[in-house]
């Protein structure tokens, strides 16, 4: 089994040699250098699993080193800096260029070994995340390529195979309508494409800690483009019955809304029949703005929605739907994002109603919402 390599950077030849020893006894492979410009060549030519470096130092400094490091792109060695400096700017100023600690010295053996050992561990927890990010988006991305993406590309061929066909060319209704299916079918790939893409966007950005979206978006604008567009769609513009009762600045990136919205929207059109209503509606409740989506759908019930997983082939969904269960895995990592909150309920009849409750940027708007009340909410999870 490979030892644990560090690189350890400081002039002071005694507290090296002796920072050195301290760590071999723990069974880490230790690499030195004696100034920043060592410790780049040692860098590279070793690779060291985590960095700790002195500030000042001849030649180049610790500052120096780790803006050269992040400059080439090293960006992922968990990094320490190691100083008799203790002034509050000196800390802020390491901890802005990408040091991930700051240890004053004398340091104790033990406090060096607690931090090196937290560094770590936490770099080998955003590893182990990151693999297995990645190997769900390669899962992902070998169902769409081995099923769903060799159907619709069959599809598209067969069809461009008989507008080939000399004795096709003179029926115009033939020819529209294999021109119809090639459309179709290229939608069909393209919409594939578009929910592995936004769903990849969201796995990592639920992973980065960096917070939130910064940005507003203006709901009453959105939320009706993107409802007529998804019931012309499924040519059912006569079907959607549309009440967006005011506008409010919501706190989520008009591109988050659109794709929420449209994920939304597809499903209670997809689940429901032409000539049964769709209704959108909105609603706020304090700080939060409600978007209320009901259907009278047959097809499924707000238990079985829920138990979705992406990648995986659902059978309650309407034929020819590509169905692998990533619309409303997108929508609620989308709300989980923003602190917002996804809930599904059997609507009365039959069908279902979405509520999604966003927050609100601004709260200069006023009047009183009504509570949504209904029973068996179920919580996307």
């Amino acid at each position: 089994m490979n030892k644990t390599k560090l690189l350890l950077i400081d002039d002071e030849k005694p507290l090296l040699q002796n920072l050195k020893q301290i760590l071999e006894f723990q069974n880490f492979e230790v690499i030195t250098a004696g100034n920043g410009l060592e410790g780049f060549e040692q860098y590279e030519k070793e690779k060291p699993d985590l960095i700790i470096c002195d500030i000042m130092m001849p030649d180049m400094d610790g500052y120096g080193f780790i803006k050269k490091l992040r400059l080439k792109g090293y960006t992922d060695t968990p990094f320490i800096f190691l100083t008799a400096k203790s002034e509050y700017d000196d800390l802020r100023t390491g901890m802005n260029i990408g040091a991930d600690d700051y240890l004053l010295k004398p340091i104790k053996s033990s406090q060096l070994l607690e931090a090196i050992n937290t560094r770590l561990m936490r770099k080998k927890e955003i590893n182990k995340k990151v693999a297995l990010q990645l190997n769900n988006i390669s899962h992902g991305f070998q169902l769409v390529t081995d099923k769903e993406f060799f159907a619709a590309i069959n599809d598209i061929i067969g069809y461009l195979q008989l507008l080939k066909q000399k004795n096709n060319q003179k029926d115009e209704r033939l020819m529209e309508e294999y021109i119809y299916y090639i459309e179709k079918s290229t939608s069909r790939l393209l919409n594939l494409l578009n929910k592995v893409k936004h769903w990849q966007e969201q796995e990592f950005a639920l992973s980065d800690s960096s917070g939130s979206d910064k940005s507003f978006a203006p709901i009453q604008k959105v939320l009706t483009n993107i409802a007529k567009l998804t019931a012309l769609k499924y040519d059912r513009s006569g079907d959607l019955i549309l009440n967006v009762s005011e506008d409010a600045p919501l706190a989520i990136s008009e591109e988050l809304l659109e794709t929420l919205l449209t994920e939304l929207l597809d499903n209670a059109f997809k689940f429901s029949e032409k000539g049964n209503p769709v209704v959108v509606g909105t609603d706020r409740e304090g700080g939060q703005y409600m978007i209320l989506i009901a259907d009278c759908g047959k097809i499924t019930d707000a238990a079985s929605l829920i138990s979705f997983k992406p990648f995986h082939k659902n059978n309650i969904l309407p034929n020819n739907d590509p169905g692998i269960g990533l619309g409303l895995t997108i929508a609620d990592m989308i709300v989980k994002r923003v602190n917002g909150l996804l809930v599904f309920t059997n609507n009365t009849p039959c069908g279902i109603l979405v509520s999604v409750s966003l927050p609100i940027a601004s709260l200069s708007f006023s009047g009183d919402l009504k509570k949504v009340h209904s029973h068996n909410a179920h919580t996307l999870v």
